[in-house]
């Protein structure tokens, strides 16, 4: 198992990208602790959906980690409250797969 979290050089434009654009918000607003909370639940939506795998699943939210990172941060409180709910739908198992992900019969 490797003890590094490795991303490339396309994830880290990604997170700078993001973290640039919820500075600005931060400064014009006066209101950083939402953009801190933005980047810092929209990283750790990001580190889960690798753990349920959720590209597997049909759902508006099926981005690899850096796109569901970016979806999260930049439409916040939105995105991450469908990401949870969609995340129990995952847990309960009523969430449909994607049709790339579902098991075909086997031929005899």
């Amino acid at each position: 198992m490797k003890t590094t979290f490795a991303l490339s050089t396309k994830g880290w434009v990604a997170v700078l990208l993001v973290a640039f654009a919820l500075g600005a918000f931060a400064f014009s607003t006066g209101q950083f602790l939402a953009a801190m909370v933005a980047f810092c639940t929209a990283g750790i939506a990001a580190f889960d959906s690798t753990h349920i795998y959720l590209r597997r699943y049909k759902t508006w939210l099926s981005y690899g980690p850096i796109g569901l990172f970016v979806v999260c941060a930049l439409f916040w409180p939105f995105a991450i409250i469908w990401y949870f709910v969609v995340r129990v739908r995952i847990a309960r198992g009523t969430m449909p797969l994607r049709h790339d992900f579902k098991p075909t019969p086997n031929a005899t």
